[in-house]
Formats: C-alpha cells, structure tokens, sequence
C-alpha cells in the first residue's frame, strides 16, 4: 500500500503515510491491522471531529469501528497535513466538537 491524501467535510487534506500505518498505528495499535479502509473513513466521512486538548494544530476524528462497542480515532495535525495516529476506542472523547454529522 502507500501513502493515501485524505480529505476531511472541512475540506482539508491530510496524509495517511505509509510509514505512519505500518511504522507506528499496526505496531502500537495492532486491534487497527486489517482496518485501514476504516481508519481512512475516519478522515473522509466521520461521525465528529473534535479539536484536540494537547496540541491546537491537532483534530480527533471519530468514526464506526469494525465491532459495534468500537470506534475508530484517528489524530491529525491539520497544520501540517498527516495523520498521527489512529486506534480503536470505546467512546468518543476529547475537546470541543469542531463538526459533526
């Protein structure tokens, strides 16, 4: 796979990089492996995304996961344009809802 330019309801475009995926979110957040459509979607069509307390260049974007108690979040610097991180979380947390569906 390689890198994917995702653009969020906002209109901003960040990158999910290849190296990212398989460097840091499968080794830290192995629950992820096989999701990455998911974690994509997460970007393209959430359900919210929030601005993030730690870091103002930052959005929390939450989105279903691949179980019903489970969502995907996904952290992207905006600023920037890529994404952080992503894992799977059971409820939908962080600062103030910047979107929503």
């Amino acid at each position: 796979m390689s890198d994917t330019t995702l653009t969020d309801p906002l209109g901003r475009e960040v990158v999910l990089h290849d190296r990212t995926w398989h460097g840091h979110i499968i080794k830290g957040h192995p629950e992820v492996d096989g999701h990455r459509a998911l974690v994509e979607q997460a970007v393209q069509a959430p359900e919210e995304v929030r601005m993030s307390h730690s870091d103002p260049d930052c959005r929390i974007y939450f989105a279903p996961g691949p179980r019903p108690a489970a969502k995907i979040m996904l952290v992207a610097d905006v600023v920037r344009g890529v994404v952080k991180t992503a894992h799977l979380a059971k409820k939908v947390s962080g600062g103030a809802i910047e979107w929503a569906r």
